[in-house]
C-alpha cells in the first residue's frame, strides 16, 4: 500500500546541504511517507551522498541534463505513489513536528480544503 504522503525534494549541486535536508525529513515524528529526491543533473558529489543514505522510503531519480527546479518537481510528482504531495527544497530543513502538524490540520479540515502549507 502506498504511503499517504510523497515528499518531493528537487536538488542541484547541493552536496554541502543535501544530507542535512534529507535527515530533517527522516527525523519527522510523522513517519508514513516516501521521499523522492530528484537530482537535476548535479555535477558535484550529491549523487554519492544521496545513494549512501540507507532508508527504504528514499527513491532517487536523476535527470541526465539540467532541466530546472520546476521540471524536477514535475518528475517527482509523476513518480509519486501517494495521494498527497509535500515539497522540500534541498537547502531547507523541516522541524521534527512539521509534517505531523500539517497532517493533523488536513485530517480535520473540511473536504473543501485542498492545500495546507507553511
Amino acid at each position: 500500500m502506498a504511503p499517504p504522503v510523497s515528499i518531493i525534494l528537487p536538488t542541484y549541486n547541493r552536496s554541502d546541504l543535501i544530507e542535512r535536508s534529507i535527515n530533517s525529513l527522516f527525523n519527522q515524528t510523522y513517519r508514513d511517507f516516501e521521499l523522492i529526491v530528484v537530482d537535476d543533473a548535479s555535477t558535484d558529489n550529491s549523487e554519492h551522498i544521496i545513494k549512501n543514505i540507507a532508508d527504504p522510503r528514499l527513491r532517487y531519480i536523476r535527470h541526465e541534463e539540467n532541466l530546472g527546479g520546476s521540471a524536477a518537481r514535475n518528475t517527482g510528482i509523476r513518480a509519486a505513489q501517494a495521494d498527497l504531495i509535500a515539497f522540500q527544497d534541498s537547502d531547507d530543513e523541516w522541524l521534527p513536528e512539521k509534517l505531523a502538524r500539517q497532517m493533523r490540520v488536513l485530517e480535520t479540515a473540511p473536504l473543501t480544503v485542498g492545500v495546507v502549507y507553511t
